[in-house]
């Protein structure tokens, strides 16, 4: 009932039409007059990874997008959002990664805005299927993924993981806020650590990439413990820069 009347709000009958067909779309996919159990939804292809358990801010400006936005609410405010493989971000196609994750919609501004501010809340990663281009967005069947078990996990290897984030968290502070942190908060479970790692890998998305994908929790901390020390590093050096620079112009104006 609710659905329905927020179909009739619409402004007119192509709307009402084109939301219906994806909110039907992303329910359940057809083959055929056979229904396919494996459920549809649409792909946003991006060039950055969303991680399970965290958040990613979205600038929502594209036609096609705000469509999208729109049958996500008129359905449970869900879709995937994925790495781009081949193509652009803005103005173009693109083919994603085959894995990404479930994001479910959070906070939405005005959504008649010309730019519309998201937050994205990652739930789960799902390997995604077929792709499927009638809409002005992509959409896809999808299989969720598990999550590895914890009793595997190299104790040397959570230790360095640990170890490299923490280096990580102290530069990043330094860096933007000037504070000395010797035991930066992190996460105890060591899946949300390499997920968490993953998230410190924003500008290197290939190599986020690899850890949303790994499939043992060794895997996914052997692949972000040494991308996140090289960015430490790079942070570091950046901090020492900027100190040595502040002390040469205080020496200069003494």
């Amino acid at each position: 009932m609710v659905l329905v009347l927020r179909l009739i709000l619409l402004k007119s009958v192509p709307e009402f039409i084109t939301a219906l067909r994806g909110f039907i779309r992303s329910r359940v996919a057809y083959d055929g007059d056979r229904i396919n159990p494996m459920p549809k939804l649409p792909i946003f292809p991006l060039n950055i990874v969303l991680f399970p358990g965290y958040k990613l801010p979205l600038r929502i400006f594209e036609p096609r997008y705000k469509q999208m936005l729109n049958d996500c609410m008129l359905a449970d405010g869900r879709f995937v959002i994925a790495l781009i493989r081949d193509g652009v971000e803005v103005g173009g196609e693109a083919t994603p990664r085959a894995i990404g994750t479930i994001a479910k919609i959070g906070e939405v501004s005005d959504r008649s805005a010309d730019v519309i501010p998201v937050t994205a809340h990652g739930e789960q990663r799902v390997r995604i299927g077929d792709l499927d281009r009638s809409l002005p967005y992509l959409m896809a069947d999808i299989e969720p993924m598990g999550e590895p078990e914890i009793a595997e996990i190299d104790p040397d290897l959570l230790h360095r993981a640990r170890n490299a984030t923490a280096r990580f968290a102290r530069a990043m502070l330094m860096q933007f806020r000037g504070e000395w942190r010797a035991n930066p908060d992190m996460p105890d479970d060591p899946g949300d650590l390499g997920y968490r790692m993953g998230t410190l890998l924003a500008d290197r998305p290939t190599s986020a990439q690899r850890v949303l994908e790994a499939k043992t929790l060794n895997e996914r901390l052997s692949l972000a413990t040494p991308a996140v020390d090289d960015s430490s590093a790079r942070f570091e050096a950046a901090l020492l820069k900027k100190i040595a620079n502040d002390h040469r112009r205080g020496m200069q104006r003494n």
